[in-house]
């Protein structure tokens, strides 16, 4: 049993010992955090609202994250990466619910997401990638997903474990200059996040996403670069370049989710939580704080309701400045029951124009501000039919274009009465 993890910090280039994680011999005893007295040196506040930095002990942190602080709590693989890990080690003879927290992050070891990386390190597999085209690993991930065995297990834990999220993933690498997609790392590549439909998902949801990308930079959102992965046969990838790494470089992330200690699985924050917290980590940025407000309004309009916490995130520059990350998981989502996970000023299902003009207040963006935001989207949202039958038009059925055209001019119309 793993008792005591180091964690490291690995941002931009750095690597030094930043805390100590441990728990007593007590199988039910809390998990236990301290700063080194490095962290404490290098001044460098990573979750300055729930873990200052300090010379106390921190423990008590909530069971939904494991008993981890949220910051680290971040780096541990939910939904696909725990599918992965605990199908693997049941392969292996090893029951995933005998498997501590603290162990499991041992696994994850310098793979996290972000900049932190976990010592003592476990292989969980050998790390020997072989490059793997997408299509395989499409077909692979299905049948995972479908409860079958795959001889491509390990690989797919080492290339999909650490992300978060249901949708089956993996971390690869492509060049833009070629076009070239590989498993494998090679000279001129950076790193991306692929994605393939989850069971029973229609294979457009992989365009769509690609498509709400577009949207979102139409309107003024900043997003990584992506590609849609046409891959035949019925299967198709969205890809993303990370925007946690530069080239070699890690960039320390930090979830809304995290920073807040907040339950992503339940409906339990606000836009204006998402806003004020913005304001707070990025040292009042206002134009941080817009963005937080132009991804909240694109989710009212876009009817991207899979909102939660998790779901937003900062990223730490070279100057230790945070800054809110790219826009990330745009799509077209229904909600649990049809509500969005995060509300707005209190609202949840239509929203309504004076809670945009509520939210925007509290962001102090200006009523002809926002007038213009509302107009811009507007006129990008009206047209989504016609970019998905000008570029996509075999990919997305017809009736799916029309049911997420017609909800999005309702969403409209709710604001603009």
């Amino acid at each position: 049993m793993v008792n005591r993890v180091n964690v490291f910090y690995e941002g931009w280039g750095e690597r030094w010992h930043w805390g100590t994680l441990a728990i007593a011999t007590s199988p039910h005893a809390p998990i236990l955090f301290e700063y080194t007295p490095e962290a404490l040196q290098q001044g460098l506040e990573l979750s300055a609202l729930n873990l200052p930095l300090s010379s106390r002990t921190y423990s008590g942190f909530p069971s939904f994250n494991e008993g981890l602080p949220g910051v680290i709590a971040d780096a541990l693989p939910d939904g696909w990466g725990r599918l992965l890990m605990d199908r693997l080690f049941r392969k292996r003879g090893v029951d995933p619910n005998k498997v501590t927290v603290l162990e499991r992050l041992t696994y994850v070891s310098d793979t996290a997401m972000g900049a932190f990386s976990f010592h003592p390190e476990v292989a969980l597999t050998d790390k020997t990638r072989q490059d793997i085209p997408l299509d395989l690993l499409a077909r692979e991930a299905q049948a995972v997903l479908a409860g079958k065995d795959s001889a491509l297990l390990a690989q797919l834990v080492d290339m999909g474990g650490s992300p978060q999220g249901a949708r089956p993933k993996a971390l690869v690498y492509r060049c833009e200059t070629t076009q070239r997609t590989s498993t494998v790392n090679f000279d001129g590549a950076e790193p991306w996040l692929i994605k393939f439909p989850a069971q029973s998902e229609h294979v457009e949801v992989c365009v769509i996403e690609y498509i709400y990308a577009v949207c979102a930079f139409q309107c003024g959102l900043e997003v990584p670069q992506i590609e849609y992965f046409d891959l035949g046969y019925g299967l198709a990838a969205f890809g993303a370049k990370r925007f946690d790494r530069q080239g070699e470089l890690r960039i320390p992330m930090h979830s809304l989710a995290g920073y807040l200690n907040a339950d992503f699985r339940i409906p339990n924050c606000d836009y204006d939580t998402f806003i004020r917290s913005t304001g707070h980590i990025t040292q009042n940025d206002m134009s941080a704080v817009k963005q937080a407000f132009a991804c909240a309004l694109f989710n009212v309009i876009f009817n991207n309701r899979d909102d939660h916490t998790k779901n937003f995130s900062y990223l730490l520059n070279e100057h230790r400045e945070w800054k809110l990350a790219p826009a990330y998981d745009l799509t077209y989502n229904e909600g649990p029951s049809g509500y969005h996970q995060m509300s707005v000023m209190g609202e949840t299902q239509l929203i309504p124009r004076q809670a945009i003009l509520a939210l925007a207040k509290a962001a102090n963006i200006s009523a002809p501000e926002v007038e213009q935001m509302i107009e811009r989207f507007a006129t990008v949202a009206t047209s989504f039919s016609a970019l998905c039958n000008e570029f996509f038009n075999q990919e997305i059925r017809p009736t799916t274009i029309k049911h997420i055209q017609q909800t999005l001019n309702r969403n409209l119309a709710a604001i603009r009465s």
